[in-house]
């Protein structure tokens, strides 16, 4: 019996140190991801200084707030009233060495950098704000601190209570015992299944920040370098134009070459501007019927591939211009992806609430959805893989969806859908969704 008292106490002695070392790295977690939220702001803040400087020293005296475009993630950029009980004389100090200070704000999920800038007026404090959205990882993180804490004081009471206990159990101990084991165990078992499913959506979030932070990074050089190319390419085809004044016929073929070549380089780099611009959506109704039919028009005579189109005419809302750049990138990629004796079929219409382009194809067959939607990932010799992620794009900023999926008898379906008339029914392109229905065929007819 005693041997068996003092198990119990082993037992639950490791139980508890267990549970207090889990929830000391779950708050040690929790403290250095809002550690390199601070640090990111900062860096953030930091590229976006001259910008607000400027902003700062433009200001009339007295003005609090004003809208600055774009200051992207911030969502707002005030001036702090120097009354404010947040600027304590620590804080001042550091602001006036240059100092550029992060504080979160955990219960407006927001975080502010304060800074300081020199204007004639004298010196001025500014707050940039960002309004984080609900990280899914903090409930995950409350759920299983709050678990482990449970579990702790669990180990703790049945450490006091075997302790404790007098030197010979009454009958009814053992099956005490025994109910204590087994709902520790059992508690154990949820816990290693909370966090196998948290380090499954960890490992899933940090994949998309590291492309969201790869595509940031990517823009910002691709934007440098479309500038400075475009500007070359201006004085290529300038100076070909001269050389085709100048030199008649005997240099005819060598401009003509050159100037389609520069013809083809501008369009690359315009089809990287449009991947990389920040567009502005204008909601407005328009005829799907009318812009689909005439993308399939465009782009089957283009392509050595039948294109054929049905669905009912329908009236919806949106950015027209966008989405026809949106619908031509995925029917452009279904004729490239058919071949010279492919065939694409489209189709088009809606229900009560979504708007919606079927685009199919008997090409080969997609092979990764994934990596299909990533930038600069292309399966077609010279292609720039910027087609796909340009059209999701677009109807991202449409609040709708882009799905992509083998098709049982070959080829692959694109599903594009968006709010036919309410912009915020749906939350853009989200992971895990399952295979969209099929439109009802009973309710599409060919389009005249």
């Amino acid at each position: 019996m005693r041997t068996a008292r003092v198990t119990l106490l082993i037992a639950a002695a490791m139980l508890a140190a267990a549970e207090l070392v889990s929830v000391s790295l779950f708050l040690r977690d929790f403290s250095d991801q809002q550690s390199n939220r601070l640090r990111t702001a900062v860096e953030q803040a930091a590229s976006l200084l001259p910008r607000v400087a400027e902003w700062v020293r433009g200001q009339a005296p007295g003005a609090s707030s004003a809208p600055l475009s774009p200051i992207d993630p911030f969502d707002r950029l005030t001036l702090e009233d120097p009354q404010s009980p947040l600027l304590t004389e620590e804080l001042r100090a550091r602001l006036e060495k240059g100092e550029l200070v992060a504080m979160a704000f955990v219960s407006e999920r927001e975080v502010s950098v304060l800074g300081l800038v020199h204007t004639t007026a004298g010196a001025k404090v500014f707050r940039l704000t960002e309004t984080a959205s609900q990280d899914p990882r903090l409930a995950t993180y409350q759920i299983l601190i709050a678990q482990h804490t449970f579990i702790l004081l669990s180990a703790l009471v049945g450490f006091l209570l075997v302790g404790f206990a007098p030197r010979s159990f009454p009958p009814e101990s053992p099956p005490v015992a025994r109910a204590y084991e087994e709902a520790m165990s059992r508690l154990r078992l949820r816990d290693d299944e909370r966090r196998a499913a948290f380090e499954r959506e960890r490992s899933a979030l940090n994949s998309i920040l590291r492309d969201r932070e790869a595509m940031a990074r990517a823009g910002e050089l691709t934007a440098g370098i479309v500038h400075e190319v475009r500007n070359s390419l201006g004085a290529i085809a300038a100076q070909a134009r001269l050389i085709d004044v100048a030199g008649g016929e005997r240099v005819r073929p060598g401009v003509s070459a050159i100037t389609e070549e520069v013809r083809t380089l501008q369009s690359v780099m315009a089809r990287f501007l449009d991947f990389i611009r920040n567009e502005e959506v204008r909601f407005e109704e328009f005829d799907l019927g009318r812009m689909v039919s005439r993308v399939a028009a465009r782009e089957g005579a283009n392509h050595a591939v039948r294109v054929s189109v049905e669905g009912l005419e329908t009236r919806v809302a949106g950015d027209e211009d966008l989405l026809e750049r949106s619908i031509e990138n995925v029917i452009r990629n279904a004729c490239q992806a058919a071949g010279a004796s492919g065939e694409v079929w489209v189709k088009f219409g809606a229900d009560a609430t979504q708007a919606f382009v079927i685009v199919d194809d008997n090409g080969p067959g997609i092979e990764n959805v994934e990596r299909a939607l990533r930038p600069f990932e292309s399966s077609r010799a010279g292609g720039l893989g910027l087609g796909l992620p340009l059209a999701l794009k677009i109807l991202s900023l449409h609040h709708g969806t882009l799905d992509l999926s083998r098709r049982p008898e070959g080829g692959t379906q694109t599903f594009c859908r968006w709010p036919k008339m309410d912009p915020a029914a749906t939350t853009g392109n989200a992971r895990g969704v399952s295979q969209p229905p099929s439109p009802d065929p009973n309710t599409a007819e060919p389009h005249s």
